[in-house]
C-alpha cells in the first residue's frame, strides 16, 4: 500500500528536515514581529483570499492535465479523474519529502505503474516528460520578463544575473529534452558506452550488463515515442504555461485581500523567482520558500518583513498546502481502488475454485 510505504519512508533524516523547516519559520517570525504577522493574517479579506485559493489550486490541475496528455500519447490507460488522483498523490509524496520537487519521479512512476498496470519504464517516461514540460514555463516567464524590462528600462545587476541563469537553464534543458525525445540515439548511445566501459573494467556480469543495455534501449524508444510529435509538445508546453498564469492571478488576489496594491511586474517576478527556493532540501522548500518570497517582496514593495511573510504564507496556502490535503485524500482513494481490485480478483479466484470443486464432485459421482 502507498501509505504504508510512506510511513516506512519517513526516516530520521527526513524528520530532521521537518525540524529545520520549523526552525527557519520560527526565525522568520522572530525577525518579522509575530504580533504584526498575526494581525496581518487576521485582517486579510476572506472572500478575496478564497478567490485566490480557487485560482491557485487550478495550477495543480493544469499540471495534471499535462500528465494526461502524455498518458494518451504513450497509451497508458487512465481516465482524467484517475490521472488527477495519481498526480495529486505524487505531488503529496513529493512535497513532504526533502528535495521532492526534483528526484521524486521514480515514486510517481511507481504510483502510475501500480495504479494502471502499465510497465514501469513507460510510466517513468511519462513523468519525466511531463516534468520537463511543466518546469519550462518558470524559466521562460522569467527570461521573458527580464527581456521585457531590458527594453523599457535599465536592468539591475541582480535581474541581469537571473536572466543569464534562466537562459543557461533553458538552453541546457532544451538540449537535454531534444536528446531525450529525438531519434538521434546520441544520449542512449552515450549511456550504453559508459555501461560497456564499466563492464570491461569489471570483467564479469555479462548477463547483468546485457539486461541494463536492453533496458536503456527500451526507455530510449519510449522517450522517442513521447517526443516524436513536435506539434503535440508545443501544444502541451503552451497549456503548461497556464499554471504560472494561475499562480500570478492567485497572488494578485492575495495582495488585494491584504490591501496591497497588486502591481503586475512585482507579482510576475515574485512568483517566478521565488520558485528557485523549492530546490532547498526542506520538504517542499518550506521555510526557504517563504524566506525567498519575503525577501523579493521587500525588494519590490516598501513593506515590513511581517507583511511580506504574511503574503508568503497566504500565497502558499493557495498553491502548496491545498495540494497536500487533497493529495493525501487522493492517495487514500487510490489505495481503496487497489484494495477493491484485489478483492474482486480474489472473488474471481474463489468462484473459479468453486466451479473446479463442483466439476470434480460431478465427475466422482458419475464414476
Amino acid at each position: 500500500m502507498i501509505d504504508r510505504s510512506l510511513r516506512d519512508g519517513l526516516t530520521r533524516r527526513e524528520w530532521l528536515w521537518y525540524g529545520v523547516t520549523g526552525l527557519l519559520f520560527v526565525i522568520l517570525l522572530y525577525f518579522a514581529d509575530l504580533g504584526e504577522f498575526l494581525v496581518s493574517l487576521r485582517d486579510a479579506d476572506l472572500s478575496l483570499f478564497l478567490v485566490a485559493l480557487g485560482v491557485g489550486f487550478s495550477s495543480l490541475l493544469v499540471w495534471a492535465w499535462v500528465w494526461h496528455r502524455f498518458f494518451d500519447k504513450l497509451g497508458i490507460p487512465a481516465t482524467v479523474s484517475q490521472t488527477i488522483r495519481m498526480f495529486l498523490t505524487g505531488h503529496f509524496l513529493n512535497s513532504i519529502t526533502p528535495l521532492g520537487q526534483f528526484g521524486g519521479e521514480p515514486i510517481m512512476a511507481y504510483i502510475i505503474s501500480e495504479s494502471t498496470g502499465t510497465d514501469y519504464e513507460r510510466a517513468l517516461t511519462s513523468v519525466v516528460s511531463s516534468d520537463i514540460i511543466n518546469a519550462a514555463p518558470f524559466f521562460t516567464f522569467t527570461l521573458g520578463g527580464i527581456l521585457y524590462l531590458s527594453v523599457i528600462t535599465t536592468l539591475s545587476e541582480f535581474l541581469f544575473r537571473i536572466g543569464v541563469i534562466a537562459a543557461v537553464i533553458l538552453t541546457v534543458g532544451g538540449i537535454g529534452a531534444y536528446l531525450l525525445w529525438s531519434d538521434t540515439k546520441t544520449l542512449g548511445g552515450t549511456v550504453i558506452g559508459v555501461v560497456d566501459w564499466i563492464e570491461r573494467r569489471i570483467g564479469r556480469g555479462e548477463r547483468l550488463f546485457e539486461s541494463i543495455r536492453e533496458s536503456i534501449l527500451e526507455v530510449e524508444t519510449i522517450f522517442h515515442e513521447a517526443g516524436n510529435d513536435r506539434i503535440f509538445l508545443l501544444e502541451t508546453v503552451l497549456i503548461s504555461h497556464l499554471a504560472i498564469v494561475a499562480q500570478i492571478i492567485s497572488l494578485y488576489f492575495v495582495f488585494l485581500s491584504m490591501g496591497i496594491e497588486p502591481r503586475f511586474v512585482p507579482i510576475y517576478f515574485i512568483v517566478t523567482l521565488s520558485t528557485i527556493a523549492t530546490l532547498s532540501p526542506t520538504p517542499g522548500g518550506s521555510g526557504t520558500y517563504e524566506a525567498a518570497f519575503s525577501g523579493l517582496m521587500t525588494i519590490f514593495y516598501s513593506v515590513r518583513l511581517a507583511t511580506a511573510l504574511t503574503a508568503a504564507v497566504l500565497f502558499r496556502l493557495t498553491t502548496y498546502w491545498p495540494g497536500l490535503v487533497v493529495g493525501y485524500i487522493a492517495m487514500l482513494t487510490l489505495n481503496s481502488a487497489e484494495t477493491d481490485e484485489t478483492v474482486d480478483e480474489d472473488g474471481e479466484n474463489i468462484e473459479s475454485d468453486d466451479h473446479t470443486l463442483h466439476d470434480n464432485e460431478t465427475t466422482a459421482n458419475r464414476e
